[in-house]
């Protein structure tokens, strides 16, 4: 039996912060619901759902069917039907009797005369792309949803700019895939305080003289204090407070404190302002999925240095987007392993970390066809596939900066 590739993405909400993650596969797939249910119990995609909810495309007869409604609890779930359901009264009188239950029900709004048709005892979510939004429906009627209670969901949302129009707009989720674009309004000026920090992580990745290290953080207040809240911590258990750096390295290990480091470049204290940055998760989580499937791969050259490496390339693969700089730049100031630089050069002839790039890049896009092929050509199993993603999710929807 053919298995069929799932794909797991988050949604932000106005405040950047991940709300919900949605489950899609490609246009052509044939599904029944047993092959949902089925992904998500192999996937422990309940451990994901139990985070934020998980959105999912169904059909209306699948609301019927038991399996796949207790396959994750009520609140884990949204179930987003098609337009035509509208049009159904049973499925109507189903909707209402499970939105009383508990479950949430979505609905896809496909053009503007759909507004005023949709019944609030059916339906508590709707869901539309930025564009009909945002060019049809007018502020009036995406208002009108909102006044009514119900919980608005953009999809393809592709541009920064799209993304601000949304956000002031009530809407409580909006697809990500803008995020890996650098910002046009964000000004051309290289983050400075973070190319030190890169400079930093090239001599710990290099294995550099502890008192070079020390001296960067002697430079740096913020750096310094996270660094000693980081080994007073709970997570790291030391036993006597620390108060000094060349404790600080030597309790953490070289290892860890490259990881740290790795992490640390995308959290947003080392900027101005307190507004979380929605790339250090989507980076985070691209780090650790090419990380998961690198393992996976029967390669000959699949060592514990090649994995490092994965990591690194995801991790890496956004640095353009946060520094505000073309990644050939890039690149110059950072002494990596030639697989990782390949890869992040050009993804698509990248070798294999260059291509399980591109399955993350393709995903976030919605361009299933495109990473499921990638992934067959890598022999990965939709199984392994749609596991690693949960466990890469989940690992950085808990992301704490101070505590890794």
């Amino acid at each position: 039996m053919r298995l069929t590739y799932f794909f797991f993405r988050p949604l932000v909400s106005a405040a950047h912060g991940w709300v919900a993650f949605d489950l899609g596969t490609r246009l052509e797939e044939k599904l029944g619901s047993q092959d949902i249910v089925r992904c998500l119990r192999e996937a422990n995609a309940g451990s994901l759902a139990s985070v934020h909810p998980l959105i999912i495309a169904s059909k209306p007869a699948w609301l019927e069917q038991a399996e796949l409604r207790e396959a994750l609890k009520p609140n884990q779930a949204i179930f987003m039907l098609p337009p035509a359901a509208l049009d159904d009264e049973k499925v109507l009188a189903t909707s209402k009797a499970l939105l009383a239950d508990g479950y949430h029900i979505g609905i896809t709004i496909a053009d503007k005369d759909m507004v005023r048709r949709v019944p609030r005892l059916s339906f508590d979510h709707v869901a539309m792309t930025a564009a009909l939004a945002r060019d049809e429906l007018t502020t009036s009627g995406s208002g009108y949803f909102s006044d009514l209670g119900f919980r608005k969901i953009a999809t393809e949302v592709t541009t920064h700019e799209m993304y601000g129009w949304i956000s002031a707009h009530d809407f409580a989720a909006s697809h990500c895939g803008f995020l890996a674009e650098r910002n046009p309004a964000g000004g051309r000026q290289p983050d400075l305080a973070r190319l030190k920090l890169l400079k930093l992580l090239s001599i710990v990745e290099h294995d550099g003289d502890t008192r070079e290290i020390e001296s960067i953080f002697r430079e740096e207040p913020k750096l310094s204090y996270n660094l000693l809240r980081l080994v007073n911590s709970v997570a790291v258990g030391a036993r006597t407070r620390i108060s000094n750096f060349s404790q600080a390295i030597a309790i953490l290990g070289r290892r860890q404190l490259q990881r740290w480091l790795q992490l640390l470049i995308y959290a947003n204290n080392l900027a101005e302002g307190n507004h979380p940055n929605p790339l250090m998760q989507l980076a985070a989580t691209r780090g650790r999925l090419i990380e998961l499937l690198c393992k996976s791969i029967n390669s000959p050259s699949g060592t514990a240095e090649r994995c490092d490496n994965a990591f690194m390339t995801g991790l890496f693969s956004l640095l353009d987007v946060l520094l505000n700089m073309p990644m050939p730049e890039i690149l110059k100031e950072l002494p990596l392993q030639e697989e990782v630089v390949a890869a992040l050069a050009d993804p698509e002839n990248g070798g294999i970390l260059g291509k399980l790039l591109s399955i993350v890049a393709h995903t976030e896009k919605g361009q299933f066809g495109r990473a499921s092929l990638l992934l067959d050509e890598l022999d990965i199993s939709p199984d392994t596939h749609a596991a690693a993603q949960v466990l890469a999710l989940h690992w950085a929807a808990r992301i704490n900066i101070d505590s890794n």
